[in-house]
């Protein structure tokens, strides 16, 4: 049976759609075959292509409270019409290069990650060391994560899907873009090393509560 630590890592995230998560494995494929050693290698079986809305440490026994509070917000959400426009690229503090699906920031997707934000601010745990994450984690992971709140949410909040360490090409064979896909699939993931999903804790359905 999974145990999970007394405090984890999590992320609330959207959940892509497969013919989505197919083309961010293919992407994440492309990477690795460039750079064998790249330390984040998607699959549905373990490391999910996925959109984060937020990032935090929480005490294990807040699990269960969290979920009902994120199911709640989910279920209430309007539907949510997303678009991969292009492929971009971020330097780490060591400068290697990630490469990530941009997905420009409509209006209801923002009003979701700042909602959601809002109701897991309480639960945010002082986070102890890499023993929080699903695997083995860099100093990166655990830095990226303490530094999401005041670095990545609210006015700063950016999605994207991340598709691996590397420069991928802008045109990439097979990836026409831009690509619209329905977000219909909201989860909490324990965190791996990389920001990586490596477990989903719970699931939920986006805009459950306001179909008839």
């Amino acid at each position: 049976m999974y145990e999970l630590p007394d405090t984890v890592a999590l992320d609330v995230v959207i959940l892509p759609p497969d013919p989505i998560m197919d083309m961010a494995i293919g992407a994440n494929k492309i990477l690795l075959a460039g750079n064998p050693g790249g330390g984040i290698r998607l699959e549905k079986g373990g490391s999910l292509p996925h959109i984060s809305v937020a990032i935090f440490p929480a005490r294990r026994e807040d699990i269960l409270e969290i979920a009902a509070k994120i199911e709640r917000v989910a279920r209430r959400c309007l539907p949510m019409t997303l678009t991969i426009d292009a492929i971009a690229k971020r330097r780490t503090s060591t400068g290697e290069a990630v490469s990530h699906f941009h997905i420009p920031r409509p209006d209801i997707l923002q009003l979701f990650h700042k909602t959601v934000m809002n109701a897991i601010t309480p639960y945010m745990a002082s986070p102890a060391g890499p023993e929080i994450f699903a695997d083995e984690s860099s100093q990166a992971s655990l830095d990226y994560l303490l530094r999401f709140p005041k670095s990545s949410a609210y006015s700063r909040y950016s999605p994207h899907i991340t598709l691996g360490s590397g420069d991928l090409p802008e045109l990439v064979p097979g990836i026409d873009l831009p690509v619209r896909f329905e977000a219909a699939k909201a989860a909490i993931c324990h965190l791996g090393n990389h920001c990586t999903c490596r477990r989903i804790l719970a699931q939920f359905d986006i805009g459950a509560g306001r179909r008839p």
